[in-house]
């Protein structure tokens, strides 16, 4: 009988084990159910995040509407202030009027009543040579010089290369004509080759003048030679120049000294030119290097009895160019010399 509860009692402890055991097997499974669960959350809200983070920033570069709108604005692009330049003084000038600007950016360095109206005289021809250049680009090609043009230019006294009727010069020689000797007779040809006739080529260079912004100038001729309603100011011919300056052909023109013109029927040998200009420098002992180093390079020179002595020039100081312009030199002798002793002075006193 003892040994009956004996047994009875092992049984039931043996149960109990059991029990336990399978009871902790499942509090063991819960716990790993409960564990995979949270960790498998916390992936989707991890996922969840990443994904809610990337579509912010594809919104932000595609520029989502839905995105506000930064108050700030894009920086304004500073444009650099112009290079300060020397103030030239304008003190002991023969001339009346003067303007000397850096020709890299037509800053301003003197001006005496550089913005007053001038008679430009024979300044006007630098513009009959740019139309031709731009117009009848190759300098090979010959031209008649027409017969009837030198009956007015006799009259009027006007400066001539020496072209003589029906002669055939070379489009070059004709602008080595307007540019050295300051001949009417090679503006007059090559503004009826350009124009058709005189009249035609003035409203051309009328139109330029437009085009450059020289508010204040007006063309009548081809020539310079007066006309109350022919005008300029010095500093729309420094602009002019300044445009001229841009063309090589220009530049290798108004730089020579001495220039012959290849041989016609009418002169053999060519015509022997000079330049007026540095000419003058040449007969009145005066060299086109200064003291402070300057040079002067090339220049353009007029004269009527109401424009007075004028030129516009430019010259290389320290790596720079410099242009300018001076007009209506009225002096008791009216010499030719005070027109360059003045380009002379002002050149002179850069530093």
């Amino acid at each position: 009988m003892a040994q009956k509860k004996k047994n009875k009692r092992r049984r039931r402890q043996f149960q109990q084990k059991v029990i336990l055991s399978v009871l902790l097997v499942i509090i063991i499974g819960l716990i790993g159910v409960l564990g995979y669960q949270m960790q498998k959350n916390e992936k989707k809200q991890t996922d969840g995040n990443a994904s809610a983070s990337s579509s912010v920033s594809s919104s932000s570069l595609a520029g989502d509407s839905s995105e506000p709108i930064s108050d700030s604005s894009p920086e304004e692009e500073i444009t650099p202030m112009p290079e300060p330049v020397q103030q030239i003084s304008s003190d002991g000038l023969n001339s009346q009027h003067a303007l000397l600007v850096r020709e890299s950016d037509l800053a301003e360095m003197m001006n005496l009543g550089g913005d007053e109206r001038i008679y430009p005289a024979s300044m006007t021809k630098i513009m009959t040579a740019l139309l031709t250049i731009e117009n009848l680009p190759d300098l090979n090609e010959t031209i008649t010089v027409p017969e009837d043009i030198f009956e007015e230019l006799t009259a009027q006294d006007a400066s001539v290369a020496g072209f003589n009727p029906y002669e055939q010069p070379t489009v070059r020689d004709l602008l080595y004509g307007v540019l050295l000797p300051s001949g009417a007779d090679a503006c007059e040809t090559l503004a009826r080759a350009v124009g058709g006739s005189e009249e035609g080529f003035v409203a051309m260079m009328n139109q330029k003048a437009e085009e450059l912004g020289l508010t204040n100038t007006h063309f009548e001729n081809c020539t310079g030679l007066h006309n109350d309603n022919h005008y300029s100011t010095c500093r729309d011919i420094a602009v002019l120049m300044s445009e001229c300056l841009k063309s090589d052909t220009f530049r290798e023109i108004v730089t020579r000294e001495v220039y012959t013109t290849e041989a016609t029927a009418s002169h053999p040998e060519g015509i022997t030119l000079y330049d007026t200009m540095l000419h003058r420098f040449t007969s009145y002992e005066m060299s086109t290097t200064l003291e402070n180093g300057a040079v002067i390079e090339g220049g353009k020179t007029g004269f009527t009895d109401e424009a007075g002595q004028c030129l516009v020039s430019f010259a290389e100081y320290g790596g720079e160019e410099y242009i300018l312009v001076t007009a209506e030199a009225m002096t008791d002798s009216g010499s030719a010399v005070d027109s360059i002793a003045d380009a002379s002075t002002v050149y002179g006193r850069l530093q």
